[in-house]
């Protein structure tokens, strides 16, 4: 079997909060998201074979107590997940995935077969405005054939399923000034979230996005949000979520404190 490889870590402490990581990322994705930071890998072909792959895991194994399949979008390699995942679960590892949501069913299998121990999720934008998420994901600035309510849906059955089952789970929101990060947005979002994630006190990550790192050269020149904006962004998501937390360059993951903000 062949892989679709883009690159890898061989140890990361930042790819699972609290755990020690291979990261293994695969090419490809349905979405353009212009402040994507792997956008060179979101195209192009690199085929190894996935014993390739096996043998970066087998290596970084004394050091390491989890895998991490990242992306691009890993779901759509679909087979080579479910193989490198066999193979992890096989030394002892936990596995994790990084999805943007949009392959519901394939979690699914996943889930059935106990392959991922758990799931970190994004949600790019307020999930009751299909064009501001048509807009984040990059639908007109990259042509992209994507119905943005096919989407919605899509990532709102992937939280339905994780949620109920008992994978870890990770709640993702990464902030760029143009696309979204206002009070609003993280407002609108945390409310959306909170039947899905506030009884099992699941994480909500706001993270600061890195304009001089983005795909779309126009957002390059622009000052990223700052921390003290994130944690009033926090703040925002506090009367829906409490396990609300804020991911910077300066400062790492923070659990945010509201007694304090």
């Amino acid at each position: 079997m062949k892989a679709n490889y883009g690159t890898y870590i061989p140890i990361s402490t930042i790819d699972w909060h609290g755990k020690v990581a291979i990261v293994l990322f695969l090419r490809g994705c349905p979405f353009r998201c212009p402040y994507c930071q792997n956008y060179d890998i979101l195209t192009g072909s690199d085929l190894v074979e996935v014993k390739l792959l096996q043998d970066k895991i087998e290596s970084s194994i004394p050091f390491i107590n989890c895998l991490v399949i990242s992306g691009g979008e890993p779901l759509i390699q679909k087979n080579v997940v479910k193989e490198l995942a066999k193979f992890a679960k096989k030394k002892g590892l936990l596995v994790g995935i990084h999805t943007n949501g949009f392959f519901p069913q394939v979690i699914e299998e996943l889930l059935k077969d106990s392959l991922v121990d758990g799931f970190f999720i994004d949600v790019k934008a307020p999930m009751d405005d299909p064009e501001i998420y048509g807009k984040v994901i990059g639908l007109r600035e990259y042509n992209l054939s994507l119905e943005p309510k096919e989407v919605i849906e899509n990532v709102t059955k992937s939280l339905d399923i994780v949620s109920k089952s008992n994978a870890h789970i990770e709640v993702r929101t990464t902030v760029m000034p143009g696309l979204v990060g206002s009070k609003e947005d993280i407002a609108a979002i945390s409310q959306f979230l909170s039947p899905y994630i506030k009884d099992k006190n699941i994480p909500y990550v706001i993270q600061q996005g890195l304009p001089e790192n983005a795909m779309s050269e126009k957002l390059r020149e622009m000052k990223p949000f700052s921390r003290e904006e994130l944690l009033k962004m926090a703040k925002a998501a506090y009367p829906f979520l409490s396990n609300v937390w804020i991911r910077t360059k300066e400062k790492g993951n923070e659990r945010v404190n509201f007694e304090l903000v």
